[in-house]
């Protein structure tokens, strides 16, 4: 049966599984974000999209992801045990679709995340993972999975820093810089609140596949969203629009 979502202000018609409507959704908000010609209405209504979801629906959601990947239904990467469960962020995207990052520990760096995607049925569309760790060279290497299949590997080539070094980092300025993923890692920290290091990290992890996303490239912009999340959850369309830069 063809269905029709509402994202970022457009319809659309969705014939295929329920599995690809989260790259529908990202395409949509990418697109808008970063469109020079967006009005200052246009802009408004996609920001409205974004809403933080608390108390006991929230609670529910991020009960139902320790269930779905106890009971393997959620195919991740990541070890239940290193889940920050008290920690999780949920909130709406637009579409009907809701989403639950859950940060990372123990052998995992900011911003490492699990992201579900969840319908207005509380049904599982897709698992998103940014697993961010010390690779033997002694940098952070960023590996980011959808469905628990790698998707994309990278050496970031900045030195490995501890999780406290990294949020004790003074937030980034966006200042004057030429466009290019130190542009984009200026951005990311005025927006984020963040310092250079996280702000390098997703810049380089996510800027060439969210600059100008394509339905292979955004599940790795649905594992940002993710990382944005765990980090300032407040400025996710802002940060989105930061790889406008690239």
């Amino acid at each position: 049966m063809t269905k029709y979502y509402k994202i970022g202000g457009f319809f659309i018609m969705l014939k295929a599984k329920k599995i690809f409507l989260p790259v529908l959704m990202i395409l949509s908000i990418f697109c808008l974000s970063l469109s020079p010609n967006l009005s200052v209405t246009a802009q408004a209504d996609n920001s409205q999209d974004f809403a933080v979801v608390i108390g006991n629906e929230a609670k529910e959601l991020i009960d139902a992801t320790l269930h779905g990947v106890e009971a393997g239904e959620i195919e991740n990467i990541a070890p239940v045990s290193a889940f920050d469960l008290e920690k999780s962020s949920v909130y709406t995207v637009g579409g009907g679709v809701t989403v639950v990052t859950v940060p990372l520990h123990g052998d995992y760096s900011l911003p490492s995340n699990v992201t579900i995607f969840f319908d207005e049925d509380n049904t599982v569309l897709q698992t998103n993972e940014m697993l961010v760790t010390k690779n033997e060279a002694g940098n952070f290497r960023v590996e980011t999975y959808l469905n628990g299949s790698v998707v994309k590997s990278v050496d970031t080539d900045r030195p490995y820093i501890t999780d406290q070094e990294m949020l004790a980092e003074e937030p980034v300025n966006s200042g004057i810089q030429p466009q290019s993923v130190g542009a984009v890692a200026g951005c990311l920290g005025a927006v984020l609140g963040i310092g250079g290091t996280a702000a390098y990290i997703i810049a380089v992890a996510c800027g060439g596949s969210c600059a100008v996303p394509t339905p292979v490239t955004a599940p790795i912009c649905a594992a940002c969203i993710g990382a944005y999340a765990v980090l300032g959850a407040g400025g996710i369309a802002g940060a989105v629009a930061c790889f406008n830069y690239l």
